[in-house]
C-alpha cells in the first residue's frame, strides 16, 4: 500500500534511464520498463494521498496520479499495452505483435534486451565512433570530407620538411643541371679582343641549356602547383609522407593558393631565413609562407 503524500503505483521517469519509464509499485522501483509512449498515452502529474484499490489491484491514486493506457480496466506490468487504432484503416509498423510483454524475460517489446536498472551507460568519447559503426561515419572527423582521402597525423617536423624540399629541388632541377653540364663541356676555345684565350659556349650547348631550363620550369609548375595544389603532395612530399592542406578546410589548397605559397617563399628568407626556421618552435610548425596561404604541412601516420 502507498503512504500519504507519495505517488501511487504507475509508470514514471526514474531520472536515470533515458527515453524509458519504469514501474513504481507505490513503495520502490521495479525492474519493469517500457519506452515512453508517443501517441495516445498522456503524462499526468503524480497524485498524492491514498486511493481505493480497483478490481485488478491498482489503487485509485495510481489511476489518477500516473498515466496509464486508455483502456476499460486497469493495466499491470507484463500485460500487453493496447495501442490506438489508426483512423485510415492501415496497420502501423509499431503495432506488430511482440514475442514477450513489456519488460518480460529481460526483453523489451521491441525485441532488444531491457537495460539493467542502475547499470551505468557506456561513456561517450568525442572522436571515437560507437562500437559496430562501419563505413564513412566510423572514420569521419569534424571538418574532413566524407569521401576521398582524409588528412592524418600531426604537423610535420622541420627535418621532414627540409628532406621533402631537397628531393623536390633535386627532381625539378635535374634537366637544368644536365643542360648546364652539356653547355660547359661543349665550349670552344678562342681568344678575346685582348688576345687572351677564353672558352665560349657553342650554339648547340646554349640550346641544350635553354631546353633544360624550360623543362625545369614546367616540372616546377606540375610538381609544386598542380600536384601539390590538387592532391596535397609534391613528389618529394609523397616520398617522405607529407601533405599540404588548408588550415581551415583540411583539404588540398588548390592550384592558386599552392602557387601563391610557393612564390611567397621569398618572405621566408627575410630576414636571415627566419621564416624557414620558424617551424622549429612555431605552434603549428608553419613557415611565413604557410601562414600567408593558411596552409599546414602534415605527416601521414604509417
Amino acid at each position: 500500500m502507498t503512504t500519504a503524500g507519495a505517488p501511487g503505483p504507475g509508470w514514471y521517469d526514474d531520472g536515470v534511464t533515458r527515453d524509458v519509464q519504469r514501474w513504481f509499485d507505490g513503495r520502490d522501483w521495479t525492474d519493469h520498463t517500457r519506452p515512453v509512449p508517443e501517441l495516445s498515452l498522456a503524462h499526468a502529474p503524480a497524485a498524492t494521498g491514498t486511493g481505493v484499490t480497483t478490481a485488478r489491484g491498482v489503487s485509485g491514486a495510481a489511476a489518477a496520479g500516473s498515466w496509464l493506457p486508455t483502456t476499460a480496466e486497469a493495466w499491470l506490468p507484463g500485460d500487453p499495452v493496447p495501442e490506438p487504432e489508426p483512423t485510415d484503416g492501415t496497420t502501423p509498423a509499431w503495432a506488430a505483435p511482440a514475442a514477450t510483454g513489456w519488460g518480460g524475460g529481460g526483453v523489451s517489446r521491441f525485441g532488444t534486451p531491457a537495460p539493467a536498472y542502475g547499470a551505468p551507460a557506456a561513456p561517450v568519447v568525442l572522436g571515437v565512433p560507437p562500437a559496430g559503426v562501419v563505413g564513412p561515419a566510423a572514420g569521419w572527423t569534424p571538418g574532413a570530407p566524407e569521401g576521398g582521402w582524409q588528412p592524418s597525423g600531426a604537423p610535420a617536423h622541420w627535418g621532414w620538411r627540409v628532406l621533402a624540399s631537397l628531393l623536390d629541388q633535386l627532381i625539378v632541377a635535374t634537366p637544368y643541371l644536365a643542360g648546364a653540364v652539356y653547355a660547359q663541356t661543349t665550349m670552344s676555345a678562342t681568344v678575346d679582343m685582348d688576345g687572351r684565350p677564353v672558352l665560349l659556349p657553342t650554339a648547340e650547348g646554349m640550346n641544350v641549356f635553354g631546353a633544360g631550363a624550360l623543362v625545369m620550369l614546367v616540372l616546377w609548375f606540375v610538381n609544386r602547383v598542380v600536384l601539390q595544389g590538387r592532391g596535397g603532395q609534391s613528389w618529394g612530399k609523397r616520398i617522405v609522407g607529407l601533405r599540404t592542406v588548408g588550415e581551415d578546410t583540411q583539404r588540398p589548397l588548390g592550384m592558386w593558393w599552392a602557387f601563391v605559397r610557393d612564390v611567397a617563399n621569398v618572405v621566408n628568407a627575410l630576414p636571415l631565413y627566419l621564416g624557414y626556421l620558424w617551424p622549429l618552435w612555431g605552434a603549428h610548425r608553419q613557415t611565413f609562407s604557410d601562414k600567408l596561404a593558411h596552409a599546414l604541412v602534415l605527416r601521414d601516420v604509417r
